[in-house]
């Protein structure tokens, strides 16, 4: 095991909200010791596993272990982490990623830059599906993006997000209430608010995991009505057309997530709604087609396919 973060001044804590699985903590916690940023200090986060947690926890140097009475799921566990934390600057790593050893560098040069400007910074990250395929998603937006926020999630997952802690205090943390979807949610308050920036590298390594919650289409599917209920309150006062395309992209998240559930009625009627308030997103084409005549989506047919509607 390398470990390198002997030092007393801490600047970042790095929040990592487990759940069982010991051994991919372990390779977590590697990750974030291998940094050649080191002026940190790491919350573990346990939301009450069965697997002996503290046994790797204690393995790292300024790692601390809190511990959940009762599983109460990732966002209250993140919620845990921030309010135990002592660095002015936050980051997120869930226990099944790990981090490229200059990222938490690089992320800090973004904000010694533009300090006063920005609530956050993201940066790319690969996905390692569970038969095996992969596939990278770089950085593509930054600046003052709420509006194209509100539309579809710009901002990566949490694992690649490092954000200012008095900024998270003022807009609040993850909403406990959301089944799913509840880092969308936050980085939705937090643009609204700040400008955010990029690393435009692919510095997270994620791990699809079998009982993820990407893998739940029910939660995910009350997570999808949750955050566009939300989204509809925040893009009332916008401009028709801009609506539209907003709500357009939200029925196909909807519909698509339906049709990964089995659900072809409700996918049907979400990726129709998509198509008629912004025709002109072909996305919502394919998928309409693929709900219709139930095309597996997990097929050759449409490997290429998938690199678009992700």
């Amino acid at each position: 095991m390398t470990t390198k973060n002997t030092v007393d001044t801490v600047d970042t804590t790095i929040i990592i909200p487990v759940y069982e699985q010991p051994e991919l903590l372990s390779d977590a916690l590697e990750s974030v010791f291998q940094q050649t940023y080191d002026q940190f200090e790491v919350v573990v986060v346990d939301d009450n596993s069965s697997a002996d947690i503290d046994a790797v926890v204690s393995e790292f140097p300024n790692a601390r272990l809190v511990s959940h009475e009762k599983n109460l799921g990732a966002g209250a566990a993140r919620n845990t982490g921030v309010e135990a934390a002592r660095g002015t600057f936050l980051a997120f790593l869930d226990a099944d990623d790990t981090w490229k050893e200059t990222k938490l560098e690089k992320q800090h040069r973004v904000f010694e830059e533009r300090y006063d400007e920005i609530g956050l910074v993201y940066t790319g990250f690969v996905q390692y599906e569970l038969d095996g395929t992969e596939w990278e998603r770089y950085p593509e937006a930054r600046g003052d993006i709420y509006v194209d926020e509100l539309e579809r999630d710009r901002v990566h997952p949490t694992s690649t997000v490092m954000v200012r802690r008095d900024v998270l205090e003022e807009v609040g943390g993850f909403d406990t209430d959301m089944p799913s979807r509840q880092d969308y949610d936050l980085w939705l308050r937090i643009t609204e608010h700040y400008e955010v920036d990029y690393v435009d590298e692919v510095l997270v390594d994620k791990r699809e995991q079998p009982n993820s919650i990407s893998k739940d289409f029910d939660s995910r599917i009350e997570g999808d009505l949750a955050v566009f209920e939300k989204v509809k309150e925040r893009a009332a006062d916008l401009d028709f057309g801009t609506r539209s395309r907003i709500y357009s992209y939200h029925h196909h998240v909807i519909g698509r997530d339906y049709e990964s559930n089995g659900n072809r009625r409700k996918a049907l009627k979400h990726l129709g709604l998509a198509i008629v308030r912004y025709p002109v997103r072909p996305i919502s084409y394919a998928m309409f087609i693929i709900a219709l005549f139930g095309v597996n989506r997990n097929g050759p047919l449409l490997t290429f396919v998938k690199q678009f509607i992700r």
